[in-house]
């Protein structure tokens, strides 16, 4: 009898054991590479990120030009606070008249590759169109992607869990050139 059960344990442990071992070890690895990863963003970024959210009404845009002109100015890179208040009111406006939800704005400045980014994220998953021609001198609207093109480094938009976020990125001083990056046509 004690050899049946010898023969089921080395069994289970062979059959069962030494594969869930395997499974863990392979588990343990990939969690060590994304701490790993997030370790680098995190050391990137030297603790200039700032994430909030955004009232979903008018006053939006304001308390973001706001939020830019503050952090911009602790963060010491007041040369672009005309400049990123300028593209975050157009995104933060577009949001507004075509998406919903709730709106949120991160905002990061990496020394390493010295690159001011922002993100407007909203509830609506439909990407903002860079194919429309620009507005007409007579028109109101139509503006604030071309604006948004011609004036950021890069831009884009990526599908999120709650909508999409919208981005643009800005050169900072010592930056790398950069070649234009226009609308990613894939979320």
């Amino acid at each position: 009898m004690s050899t049946g059960i010898r023969t089921r344990s080395v069994a289970v442990r062979e059959g069962v054991l030494l594969p869930l071992c395997r499974l863990l070890g392979r588990l343990a690895a990939t969690a060590a590479a994304l701490v790993a990863q997030l370790a680098r963003y995190l050391r990137g970024t030297r603790g200039k990120v700032i994430s909030q959210p955004l009232e979903s009404h008018v006053c939006a845009v304001p308390q973001a030009r706001r939020i830019i002109r503050t952090e911009l100015a602790r963060w010491g890179l007041p040369e672009h606070v005309e400049i990123a208040e300028l593209l975050v009111s157009e995104l933060v406006t577009n949001a507004l008249q075509h998406a919903w939800g709730p709106l949120h704005l991160r905002m990061s400045h990496s020394p390493v590759d010295r690159t001011l980014r922002c993100d407007i994220a909203d509830g609506r998953s439909a990407a903002p169109s860079a194919d429309r021609p620009p507005a007409r001198a007579d028109e109101d609207h139509g503006r604030g992607l071309h604006l948004v093109d011609q004036l950021s480094t890069r831009w884009g938009a990526r599908h999120t869990a709650a909508g999409k976020t919208v981005w643009f990125e800005l050169r900072t001083p010592g930056s790398k050139t950069r070649g234009r990056g226009g609308l990613r046509r894939r979320l």
